[in-house]
């Protein structure tokens, strides 16, 4: 019975993930709405809202930027300020008390928040600044040209 309960819920996911959810604004709330049946999937509470990106939307209240998942869970609480959608990289540029950082799908600062600027290009670098000294790093936090 174990067995057929944790199916379930993986079939749940699955279908959560494939889903494919619109940001929507609705008397100045932002929420999400399933594309096809319309369904409120995340509830209209959002200041802003951004479209899912590699499976997670950027999603701000009273200030503070997080991340929902295509179930409509905040899956990255709300601690940045500001925060970016996620990249074809596999991370989101954030920032707490002005340093900027990079985190991973799962809300993980993978490369730490030092950093003064921020921003990655399509090739899988980030633009960034430290000690006054601008500089590309790569997804690893690598200092590369």
């Amino acid at each position: 019975m174990d067995k057929q309960k944790n199916k379930k819920k993986s079939a749940a996911i699955t279908v959560s993930e494939t889903r494919k959810l619109v940001a929507t604004e609705s008397n100045g709330k932002w929420g999400f709405l399933d594309a096809e049946t319309e369904e409120e999937v995340a509830p209209f509470i959002y200041d802003y809202a951004h479209s899912f990106s590699v499976g997670l939307a950027l999603v701000r209240l009273n200030g503070w930027w997080g991340y929902v998942d295509k179930a409509g869970r905040e899956v990255i609480p709300r601690i940045y300020n500001p925060a970016y959608s996620f990249t074809k990289t596999g991370l989101a540029a954030v920032c707490t008390e002005g340093k900027y950082g990079f985190i991973n799908r799962t809300g993980e600062a993978v490369i730490p928040l030092i950093y003064d600027a921020r921003y990655f290009n399509k090739d899988g670098k980030a633009k960034v600044k430290l000690g006054g000294e601008t500089f590309f790093i790569d997804v690893n936090g690598n200092r590369v040209e």
